[in-house]
């Protein structure tokens, strides 16, 4: 197990609080897209009960504190990236294209502190919940960030044209034909320039046998460190969190790079770009390679 410290345990548990009473608000049932779109298609969620992404948004945090979803801190290379593209332009404007909370904010604060940069700060998700995480973030340091509600594929982006965009994961995010989709639109919100800074794990599809591992190491976990990650869900009150375990397991799905022509040839448009392998602790399959990437 990973030893998270104090400072960054103790936020991760608040913001799981949170952001588990947000979710059931404001994830709502969407036409297409999210990340309950996977379960959709698959027929995985029952057809009587409309899904929406409260599933995932509102066990997301309690699977960070696990160490067991695909994060920014898991990827070393972002502080310097970001560092050294805003060191250049300090007043650059930024992009954050979809999250799945506060995180991929928090590292691209972590590089504005580092070089003292004063950049705009543009946020757009499909769902409100990570919107609200973000702000909650912002709030607690002093950050001026917008949130816009809308589908990055294809909602208007009137703050565009963007010096600098960043994102964590979107590229497993979206099914194969549409990655090709936000490579091209990413090519559109930049600025003559720009610069865009993304990772994208390298794997298979997701199995059945990949999502029972995955649940059985969460309920291991959750029944090894509950008395310091989890101290609200203990004495017998931690069942609800397993079952949200066990659902996370069972819809949360990735669609991923099969190997590095792929990655290439997604971002063959671009003049600029370079990649780096980098090992993670993995979600369904550990460890887990993944392409850290700049492109512009």
């Amino acid at each position: 197990m990973y030893v998270l410290n104090r400072p960054h345990m103790e936020i991760l548990q608040m913001s799981s609080r949170n952001i588990d009473e947000w979710a059931q608000m404001s994830c709502s049932i969407k036409d297409e897209g999210g990340m309950e779109e996977w379960a959709k298609d698959k027929a995985v969620a029952q057809k009587t009960h409309p899904l929406s992404c409260d599933w995932y948004h509102s066990t997301w945090q309690y699977m960070r504190l696990l160490n067991m979803v695909a994060v920014p801190n898991w990827y070393p290379f972002y502080v310097d990236a970001l560092g050294s593209l805003l060191k250049e332009k300090e007043n650059a404007n930024v992009f954050i294209c979809a999250c799945a909370d506060y995180g991929m904010l928090a590292k691209l604060h972590e590089a504005i502190v580092r070089v003292n940069a004063h950049p705009t700060i543009t946020i757009y998700d499909i769902c409100e919940t990570p919107l609200k995480s973000c702000e909650w973030y912002a709030e607690m340091h002093n950050l001026d960030i917008k949130c816009t509600v809308g589908n990055i594929l294809t909602e208007d982006i009137p703050e565009a044209p963007f010096d600098l965009i960043v994102t964590d994961e979107f590229l497993t995010v979206l099914k194969k034909e549409y990655k090709p989709i936000i490579v091209e639109r990413w090519k559109e919100l930049l600025a003559d320039g720009g610069n865009i800074v993304t990772t994208a794990m390298i794997g298979k599809e997701t199995t059945l046998e990949n999502r029972t591992y995955y649940f059985e190491k969460a309920k291991i976990l959750f029944d090894l460190y509950k008395d310091v990650l989890f101290p609200e869900h203990t004495n017998g009150n931690g069942q609800h969190l397993v079952d949200k375990f066990e659902r996370f397991a069972m819809y949360h799905t990735r669609h991923m790079i099969e190997d590095e022509h792929e990655i290439r040839e997604l971002f063959s448009g671009f003049k600029k770009f370079s990649c780096s392998v980098v090992a993670t602790p993995g979600e369904c399959v550990n460890p887990t390679n993944s392409f850290q990437i700049i492109a512009g």
